[in-house]
């Protein structure tokens, strides 16, 4: 069946306070984005993610929740699939499993979590997804990895969605993380502001993992990290680049050049740009907009560009 077209709110949380997340949410939630996300961090002064994401389910009907992405060294994943079933419960079934090796060494060693190699964490990463979905799916699991392991475990409620929430899980590293997106992502997310060339490269190599392992690469969905910046006109376009550029403390020129890897312009030009990765395979995408987000902006895309690709 033919993927749909889709749109998330990607939200670095760190410069909001719950009231202005809470704006933002119940916003993407009315104007009709698919989703939305927080990230994962927790030695910055920021809201923590997944009790952040529960309330926030609490407060919105439709918008389907993402941890973008969780690090698998931060929770053990008996605890992680507890977690994930009763948001889903919560939410009704609106979750989507973000989760990825854990990639901020600062972030683990302030925090006080070991750091172990990418190709350990790769392989942990593995292991702890395949043993949440058997704790998803079945009635009683037994598992015996070399990381982790359960004994008779039970584990109920299970999630509403069948046979489980998609699990995305997020990292672009060819020799590890890849491997582990090929063996066990219903979904994955494998960079940001990459130009179409450097994403069909990396998904040539996912390709070819995944043919390792028996799998057809069109089963795992593909979703695209971009920068969004758009105007009604031309004019206030041109005006929007300048205050931005001086806001972030940023040379023009080169902010002008790193939107040209960005859905950037006038709503015709964001809509061709999109359509431009459509055309590559990708058709869900994680928005990154200015924080804190402005409502215009979010009104603006999904009024004028969301319903060319949105039925």
């Amino acid at each position: 069946m033919e993927k749909q077209v889709k749109f998330c709110v990607r939200i670095h949380q760190g410069k909001y306070s719950y009231q202005d997340l809470l704006r933002v949410w119940q916003s993407a939630d009315n104007l009709g984005y698919y989703s939305a996300s927080l990230y994962d961090l927790i030695n910055i002064p920021t809201l923590e993610c997944w009790t952040t994401l529960s309330a926030l389910a609490s407060a919105t009907d439709r918008i389907r929740m993402i941890p973008m992405v969780l690090a698998n060294t931060y929770r053990e994943p008996v605890l992680l699939a507890k977690m994930a079933s009763t948001l889903d419960v919560i939410s009704n079934g609106r979750l989507e499993l973000g989760i990825g090796a854990g990639g901020g060494r600062t972030d683990h060693t302030a925090s006080g979590y070991d750091f172990p190699s990418t190709r350990i964490r790769s392989l942990m990463l593995t292991e702890a997804v395949s043993l949440i979905r058997k704790l998803w799916t079945e009635d009683t699991v037994n598992f015996q990895g070399k990381y982790y392991g359960v004994a008779d475990a039970h584990h109920d409620p299970k999630p509403v969605q069948k046979p489980h929430p998609p699990i995305l899980i997020g990292g672009h590293g060819e020799k590890h993380v890849l491997k582990a997106v090929a063996r066990q992502a219903d979904m994955c997310n494998i960079g940001n502001g990459m130009s179409l060339a450097e994403h069909d490269d990396k998904l040539q190599i996912l390709a070819e993992y995944c043919e390792e392992v028996g799998r057809d690469v069109k089963d795992i969905e593909v979703t695209h990290n971009t920068s969004v910046v758009i105007a009604e006109d031309q004019a206030k376009y041109e005006q929007l680049v300048k205050d931005n550029a001086r806001n972030m403390g940023r040379d023009e020129s080169e902010y002008r050049e790193s939107l040209k890897r960005a859905i950037a312009g006038t709503p015709e030009q964001c809509a061709r740009k999109i359509q431009s990765y459509i055309d590559h395979g990708i058709k869900y995408f994680f928005l990154i907009f200015a924080d804190p987000i402005p409502s215009d902006q979010l009104e603006l895309f999904a009024h004028e560009v969301m319903p060319r690709f949105v039925k």
